[in-house]
C-alpha cells in the first residue's frame, strides 16, 4: 500500500473515533445534603450555558423532580454530552414547584447551587457554579 493510502486510510479511522468521543453521553447524579425534611420534592436544573441560569426551567438543558430520603434530595440527569454545566436545586417543600422567597425575595426553602456557590444577596453567577463533565459523575451540594 503507498504512503498516500495509509494516510487516507489512518484519517478515516482517526475520523470515525473522534466522532464516537464526541457522541458520548454521561450520568450526572445530583446529591442535595440537608433538606429540612423528607417530604416533598428535591428540584433540579441543569444548564450548559449562562442563559437562563439558575431558574429559568425553559433554558434549562434538563430538569428533574427527584427524591428525598434521610435528608438528601437526589436528582439524575442522563444522556449529557461532555460539557461545562452549572446545576440549580431546591427543595420544595410543599410542592408548589417553586422556591418560596420571603419578605424582600429571600428564600424560603432550602436551595443550592453546584460548586456551593454563592453570592451575597443574590444568585451566583454561572461561571461561580460551572463544572466540566467528561465521565459519568456525582456531584454533592450543601443545601443552604
Amino acid at each position: 500500500m503507498c504512503d498516500n493510502q495509509k494516510m487516507k486510510k489512518i484519517i478515516l479511522i482517526s475520523l470515525m473515533l473522534a466522532s464516537q468521543i464526541s457522541f458520548a453521553q454521561y450520568t450526572l447524579v445530583v446529591k442535595g445534603k440537608g433538606t429540612s425534611n423528607n417530604a416533598g420534592t428535591f428540584r433540579c436544573l441543569i444548564f450548559n450555558s449562562e442563559n437562563g441560569f439558575p431558574k429559568e426551567t425553559a433554558r434549562a438543558k434538563q430538569f428533574d423532580n427527584g427524591t428525598i430520603a434521610a435528608n438528601t434530595g437526589t436528582c439524575i440527569f442522563e444522556n449529557l454530552p461532555a460539557g461545562t454545566y452549572a446545576v440549580s436545586t431546591f427543595h420544595d417543600k410543599n410542592n408548589n414547584q417553586k422556591l418560596d422567597t420571603g419578605l424582600f425575595g429571600a428564600p424560603k426553602e432550602k436551595y443550592g447551587f453546584s460548586n456551593d456557590a454563592s453570592k451575597p444577596f443574590s444568585p451566583p453567577d454561572f461561571s461561580a457554579a460551572a463544572f466540566k463533565l467528561n465521565a459519568n459523575a456525582q456531584i454533592i451540594i450543601q443545601l443552604k
